[in-house]
Order: structure tokens, then C-alpha cells, then sequence
């Protein structure tokens, strides 16, 4: 099931829910004004349940509140957005871009050791003293959430090949 139609399909039930919380209260309301009623008395269950059904009676499911109508306008504009982006997630990494500086010590990579885990091409002394004792730390690029742990850092001769074929 596409997350287009699970949000439909909750809006749906809440509607559906808040329906039938309209149609109680305008059951509630009704009864309370037939309860004010001086001269009425119920004597038992049944006389109970007969003034009850009655009130129900006049209060059925109204049409769709706006706020629904709203949360579904949203909801095809998210999915249409999300079916986009979708067709852009086919899209290939041809190139490659990498920085000689090192992000951390920002100095020249002399050992280029890449993090298998995200990609990100380090300095090999320049990461492990970074790590220190550690076993495992965050990456230090921006906007990347995965860690660092020697045991993901290899040998990345790659590296100047790639360098060269960027300038």
C-alpha cells in the first residue's frame, strides 16, 4: 500500500469517526432538551431507549466537514510530489567530486582511506587521531549520519586517479 493511500485511508476513518461524534452529540443534545421537559418522566430501559432511538433518528451522518477536504487536498499534493520524487530516485551517480583537503584536519590527504559506510574519503592519520580511543564516531561531513569505524576505512588508491581526472 503506497503512503498516498494510507493517509487516505486514516483521513477516511477519522471523518468516519468525527461523523458518527456528530451524530452523538446532536443525539446528546436532543435528549437533554427532551430530559428539560417538566412534565417527562422515564420510567425504565425501554422507555429510556425508546426516547433515545428517537432522537437518533434526526441526527444521521452530515456531509464532509472542510478540514477533511483540506487533509485530502494535501494528501494528492503529497503524493504527487512523492510519485516525483520517485521518478528522480532513478537517477545514476556518474562523477564523483572529491576535496584533496582532508575534513578534518584540513590539510592535504596523503593516505586517502574512504568510509565504506558512506563514502567519504578521509586522511588515514588524520582520522585516527580524530577517533582516538574510540571505536566508532560520526562522520564529520555535514548531512551524513553514518559512523565511522576502522574496521570501514580502507585503502583508497582510487582517490588520486580521481583527483586527476577532475581537474
Amino acid at each position: 500500500m503506497e503512503l498516498g493511500e494510507i493517509f487516505s485511508k486514516l483521513v477516511q476513518e477519522v471523518e468516519e469517526l468525527d461523523a458518527e461524534a456528530v451524530k452523538l452529540e446532536g443525539t446528546f443534545t436532543s435528549l437533554v432538551e427532551t430530559y428539560k421537559q417538566p412534565d417527562l418522566e422515564i420510567p425504565n430501559e425501554a422507555a429510556y431507549k425508546k426516547a433515545y432511538n428517537k432522537a437518533a433518528k434526526g441526527h444521521k451522518k452530515d456531509g464532509a466537514h472542510p478540514y477533511y477536504k483540506e487533509a485530502r487536498k494535501i494528501i494528492a499534493e503529497l503524493t504527487n510530489n512523492l510519485e516525483e520524487a520517485d521518478d528522480t530516485a532513478d537517477l545514476q551517480v556518474e562523477q564523483v567530486q572529491h576535496s584533496r583537503k582532508d575534513p578534518i584536519s584540513k590539510k592535504d590527504i596523503v593516505n586517502p582511506v574512504i568510509n565504506t559506510a558512506c563514502g567519504h574519503v578521509y586522511d588515514r592519520d588524520s582520522i585516527i587521531q580524530f577517533a582516538g580511543t574510540k571505536r566508532s564516531i560520526k562522520c564529520v561531513m555535514q548531512g551524513c549520519s553514518q559512523n565511522i569505524t576502522i574496521k570501514n576505512l580502507s585503502d583508497y588508491p582510487e582517490f588520486w586517479t580521481n583527483i586527476k581526472q577532475q581537474e
